[in-house]
């Protein structure tokens, strides 16, 4: 099925006022001039002068308009029985438009995505509230990247992502970042990246590697009998769940009540997880 090409959003209303047009109109001669300056192509189909394009963008907004409950597919997130250690949810599957935004974002320093990803997360998030209980707080806390990744990146890209959210005003006003969680440091010998290990592999390789942040919980006390407030952990992929599994540890280590997990995309879902979304019906976007 052929896209309509050069399609404006149907859900942007026409800028009356004559200060907006102009804002609007030098935030595009700017673009334009950035994109004359430093060449970009599209990260999903490669068109010229844009980070992606008006197609692509449609693209993913489909691939992420119904998040689903994706921890069914994650072996260290289920039991010997099949329930749930920890309901996560994820924007959409780890492929198409989705996966190479994600990949871009993460590995090739393009950070302009930030914009496009904090939107499909904003999604997410509003559907994995519906798992906590209502008029309660609820803190983010994001996993943090390694010293080797953020070294490699020069940014932490959950952090990131989470900082545009604040600056755009899509952050729910029930929920609160705070980066309570660290990376322990480990000699180099000891350290192996999760890419290309098995699920045993994945698992050995992030126990024990996290710890709480201290300097973070001025204003957050943990609680003896889990009476504090929500825990939602938040990443970018989920494979096996090994990373959020160890997560959940380290913060019930300390009282902490983690009560869900959101993520932009699963590697792979769960058979009939569109059909049993969860929040029982279909998000917009």
């Amino acid at each position: 099925m052929e896209l309509e090409q050069s399609t404006p959003g149907a859900h942007r209303g026409i800028a009356h006022g004559k200060w907006l047009r102009s804002w609007l109109w030098c935030e595009s001669a700017w673009r334009e001039f950035l994109y004359l300056a430093f060449p970009a192509e599209c990260v999903v189909c490669g068109a010229e002068d844009h980070a992606i394009c008006p197609p692509c963008s449609v693209l993913l907004r489909r691939q992420t308009r119904q998040p689903f409950r994706a921890e069914g597919a994650a072996d260290a997130l289920v039991g010997v029985e099949g329930e749930s250690h920890l309901p996560v949810v994820a924007a959409g599957e780890y492929r198409d438009a989705l996966a190479a935004t994600i990949l871009a974002y993460k590995n090739h320093g393009r950070t302009e995505l930030r914009t496009s990803l904090a939107r499909v997360l904003a999604l997410a998030l509003t559907v994995a509230l519906e798992l906590t209980p209502e008029h309660e707080p609820v803190i983010l806390v994001p996993i943090p990247s390694t010293g080797s990744g953020w070294r490699r990146r020069g940014y932490d890209p959950v952090a990131l992502l989470l900082r545009s959210l604040q600056t755009e005003g899509r952050v729910p006003p029930q929920l609160f970042i705070a980066p309570l969680l660290g990376i322990k440091a480990r000699p180099p010998w000891q350290r192996q990246h999760q890419k290309g290990l098995g699920r045993q592999a994945r698992r050995r390789n992030v126990r024990n590697t996290m710890c709480i942040r201290r300097n973070k919980l001025v204003h957050i006390r943990p609680s003896a009998n889990h009476s504090g407030p929500a825990l939602m952990l938040v990443d970018d992929v989920l494979t096996t769940g090994s990373t959020l599994r160890e997560a959940t540890k380290t913060l019930e280590k300390w009282g902490f009540r983690v009560c869900s997990a959101t993520v932009l995309a699963a590697t792979r879902a769960p058979e009939g997880a569109h059909e049993k979304a969860a929040f029982g019906g279909r998000a917009k976007n």
